[in-house]
């Protein structure tokens, strides 16, 4: 009786500590659940927040590096940001692109695409979301082993749905 005690008392112990999301307020603009251990940092013209959970790394971040050009831009120009934002993820990380899509987020469109790259000798694919939002571009990786990639689509889209733009 005693081992089944001490046997509950530590399953329930390890099932507390799993790792948990919160609301954060990313900026004037948006609000995004992150992972409770996410670090926060800066970047030219914007910041970043950044976390793991498992093997999953969950990167969002903003910069207004270059809007200026973009504040009177059409649906052409919008969708040439877009490709210029995955031509550039795909030529820094020597990436496969995967797919390519528009989707929304809230009203507002925005570009994802998925490619793998190799990070210290192991394949990984990573989901990108691309979005512009009152003149600041925003964008959210997940990325995490390609072989498990699938497993974190629940923590994906939990973070995607939480994401509110004031």
């Amino acid at each position: 009786m005693r081992k089944v005690i001490y046997i509950f008392i530590l399953l329930f112990s390890l099932s507390s500590f799993s790792q948990e999301v919160f609301d954060y307020e990313f900026d004037d603009n948006v609000t995004i659940q992150v992972l409770e251990d996410t670090e926060e940092g800066e970047i030219a013209g914007g910041k970043y927040v950044k976390g793991t959970y498992k093997n999953e790394i969950v990167i969002f971040m903003s910069s207004d590096k270059g809007m200026d050009k973009m504040s009177n831009s059409d649906e052409a120009g919008l969708m040439k940001f877009f490709q210029g934002v995955k031509d550039g993820a795909l030529k820094s990380s020597k990436g496969t692109l995967l797919s390519e899509e528009v989707v929304m987020i809230q009203d507002n469109k925005a570009f994802k695409f998925s490619y793998t790259l190799t990070m210290n000798g192991k394949k990984n694919r990573v989901d990108t979301y691309a979005f512009i939002y009152k003149n600041i571009s925003y964008s959210l990786q997940f990325v995490n082993n390609e072989k498990g990639f699938e497993k974190g689509n629940d923590l994906r889209t939990q973070i995607l749905e939480s994401i509110v733009l004031k």
